[in-house]
């Protein structure tokens, strides 16, 4: 009889535990989700009381990421991280004999996790060496500085420069990214996650709006707190701050 593995699904997307979830299903001789989490620090608490034999861990989550998660665990289990990584950066993975899952995934790499997971077993005696894991990557991903944004829209991927980006705006479950020359583009990502991941140029001026600094053309003083951005992109775009960003903005533009 195969050993059944206790898992627990760790991502901050509520629809990507949906899917690893479902796709989980057809291993259930395998492996039986016991628990799921949607952050960080909510998984170290059911890691260290339930216990489980594997963790299908998220690496970019909102308050802790998959590295200072493993890093804080007293158990531990075996790791299949989920990320978004390019290539390049996996290879870190693979040296320190991690598992991985390439975002999105797809059901024959999951095939191939499952029998590493049947072969290895029980790993929770390793020493996992977070700290060099993380500087392998940083080594990666040194030489590379990102000038575009990928946007994926159906099997179709824009890469969207940096400079020519003037703000992001969410509405309802979309974000919004509009370009100096007045094109719109339309992902599913949330603001938050590319907040994350913009470089230092992007800041957040309320809770619906990323603008790019360097695309300011006008400031003023509004009512309530707030202020109004006039963006130079060809349609002046007019965006105003939200009152809770207030210190923020003056702290950001020395005001």
């Amino acid at each position: 009889m195969s050993q059944l593995f206790k898992a627990i699904v760790i991502d901050d997307e509520p629809a990507a535990r949906r899917l690893m979830k479902s796709l989980l299903q057809q291993y259930n001789d395998v492996v039986e989700v016991i628990a799921e989490a949607g952050n960080g620090r909510e998984a170290i608490a059911k890691i260290e009381e339930l216990k489980p034999d594997v963790i299908f861990l998220d690496i970019q989550m909102p308050d802790l990421t998959g590295f200072e998660v493993i890093d804080q665990l007293k158990v531990k289990p075996n790791i299949i991280f989920t990320t978004a990584y390019e290539q390049y950066a996996i290879k870190a993975f693979e040296t320190f004999s991690i598992d991985y899952l390439l975002k999105p995934i797809k059901e024959e790499r999951l095939e191939q996790s499952i029998n590493k997971l049947k072969q290895f077993g029980r790993l929770s005696s390793q020493k996992i060496d977070v700290a060099g894991l993380q500087e392998i990557i940083r080594q990666f991903q040194a030489p590379q500085k990102a000038t575009t944004l990928p946007i994926k829209t159906g099997d179709r991927i824009n890469l969207i420069r940096y400079e020519n980006i003037s703000y992001m705006e969410a509405s309802d479950k979309y974000v919004f990214i509009y370009t100096i020359d007045g094109q719109k583009h339309i992902t599913d990502q949330s603001l938050t996650t590319f907040e994350e991941k913009l470089p230092p140029q992007f800041f957040r001026i309320q809770k619906s709006y990323i603008i790019n600094k360097d695309k300011i053309k006008e400031m003023h003083r509004h009512f309530n707190s707030r202020y109004l951005f006039i963006m130079d992109d060809k349609a002046a775009n007019r965006l105003t701050s939200g009152r809770t960003y207030h210190d923020a903005i003056r702290a950001e533009f020395g005001l």
